[in-house]
């Protein structure tokens, strides 16, 4: 009886032992496939992550060369802007200031622009720098009224420096031929020029 005990209680091990033994290994499977699931789906996920972040650091790469880009071509520009400006004013501005300076080129100007006036007015008023007051004789004063059939009223004024202003005698407009206006003006006709000149070689 003891030995059919010794028997039995041996296969009862034995079957325990070999069925824990599959359930373990069983376990082991599932926990290999559990952590190589795992293992994959953090690869991809990682992966993902890079990609991405590649993707982000190109972008930026494009946007910071593309900025950059901007950058120098509008310091460029800026820069044959102001090379233009610089040379525009040292040859034009002395010019124009010692044409204004010289009373029979204002006088010419002046006479040019009341013939065209006429044509749209018949009355105006021209306001002259008051340091040409003494330099315009009385002939010439009268050659201006003249044009506008005495319709002309004269005034000179301390704070304008050179050139002249004409407008209507009731003020509704006026047309300034100043020093500045005649610097825009032919800087504005002359800097496209100046520039391909200058940049285009």
């Amino acid at each position: 009886m003891s030995d059919q005990l010794q028997e039995l209680l041996k296969k009862v091990y034995e079957e325990g032992v070999g069925k824990a033994e599959a359930e373990a290994g069983k376990l082991m499977d599932n926990a290999k496939q559990e952590a190589a699931k795992i293992k994959e789906t953090a690869q991809k996920e990682a992966d993902q992550i890079l990609q991405k972040a590649k993707k982000e650091a190109e972008d930026l790469k494009k946007n910071t060369d593309s900025d950059l880009k901007l950058a120098a071509q509008h310091t460029i520009n800026s820069l044959k802007s102001r090379i233009t400006d610089l040379i525009l004013s040292s040859v034009y501005d002395s010019k124009i200031n010692s044409d204004l300076e010289d009373p029979q080129f204002t006088k010419q100007v002046i006479l040019q622009s009341l013939e065209a006036w006429k044509s749209h007015s018949q009355d105006a008023t021209i306001s002259l720098p008051k340091a040409m007051e003494d330099k315009l004789e009385e002939q010439f004063i009268a050659s201006m009224k003249k044009v506008l059939d005495n319709k002309l009223k004269i005034d000179f004024l301390a704070n304008l420096k050179q050139g002249f202003v004409l407008a209507p005698q009731d003020g509704s407009y006026k047309i300034s031929f100043t020093d500045d206006d005649f610097a825009m003006l032919f800087k504005s006709y002359l800097r496209p020029r100046t520039q391909k000149l200058l940049f285009e070689a």
